[in-house]
């Protein structure tokens, strides 16, 4: 197996974690800064958050590697080909993919790619985001009211979520989209951030609850090439304003109590958003 590819920038961000962990409170620190600083801020807060929660993070390029692991991973149901190499172009200029890791061992995993396109809609239909090279029958059938031409740009693209059973309700799940929706707008300034589910991760409430994409539509019933069989797909995306928003209320609620889990913060946030959808 070939050795992982590191990015040396999560050390710094670890450290920028550190320096920030006291001082100015967070909304004050956010008041005038950009989206790039945001962002980075987000991510510094996130590996600290990770530290106190017992794991640690490893950003790698490699996403064989990541390909190995769903294959064997225990409880997992599909290895995307949207980030596997063995069918799409991967490098370490549009790809990369984080391990979690606790003292067992790697424990959660999550893979994200830039698409610079006029329409996503149409790379989901023609299957490019899929396979490097889709064949005809690899089409897929839109289902209709889809907003055509409303994603355009760089689009981040998140998938390739597991985590271990030992590891679940730890609030992985939540903190990993967001993770690396911030190193989106960090290394490709991306307009959206997306992501494709099918139906049982839709019907649980995760989309909204967990993984914190805001918008979800309907993308197929039919055939779905990457699952081999038909099957009720949506797309589901967040603006860059959108999570630049998210990116403020999760900052804040962390800043609330220095020694909180990643599981706490995710509590606090998930009551605040019900406490404003009732409001």
């Amino acid at each position: 197996m070939r050795s992982a590819t590191r990015n040396p920038s999560l050390a710094n961000q670890t450290t920028l974690a550190q320096q920030n962990s006291v001082g100015t409170p967070l909304p004050d620190f956010l008041n005038g800064f950009d989206d790039l600083s945001i962002a980075r801020r987000y991510a510094a807060e996130s590996i600290a958050l990770l530290r106190r929660s017992g794991f640690t993070v490893a950003m790698e390029f490699d996403l064989s590697d990541w390909a190995q692991i769903m294959e064997t991973a225990e409880n997992s149901i599909l290895t995307n080909p949207a980030f596997d190499p063995a069918h799409s172009r991967l490098d370490a200029s549009n790809s990369f993919w984080l391990r979690i890791s606790d003292k067992h061992g790697t424990c959660a995993v999550i893979a994200d790619k830039l698409v610079v396109c006029d329409d996503y809609l149409e790379e989901l239909r023609s299957c490019r985001m899929y396979y490097a090279d889709p064949t005809e029958t690899q089409r897929i059938e839109l289902a209709q009211d889809l907003p055509f031409g409303r994603f355009s740009g760089r689009i981040g693209c998140a998938g390739g979520l597991w985590v271990h059973p030992r590891a679940r309700k730890q609030g992985l799940s939540w903190l990993l989209p967001r993770l690396v929706r911030s190193y989106s707008v960090q290394f490709w300034g991306v307009d959206r951030h997306c992501a494709v589910v099918v139906e049982s991760t839709r019907s649980s409430g995760l989309v909204e609850q967990a993984y914190g994409f805001q918008d979800v539509h309907l993308l197929t019933t039919g055939y779905f090439p990457p699952a081999e069989k038909p099957v009720n797909v949506y797309v589901i995306h967040i603006s860059r304003d959108e999570i630049l928003e998210q990116f403020s209320v999760d900052l804040e609620a962390i800043a609330q109590d220095r020694d909180q889990k990643v599981r706490d913060v995710a509590t606090i946030v998930g009551k605040r958003k019900d406490q404003a959808a009732i409001g």
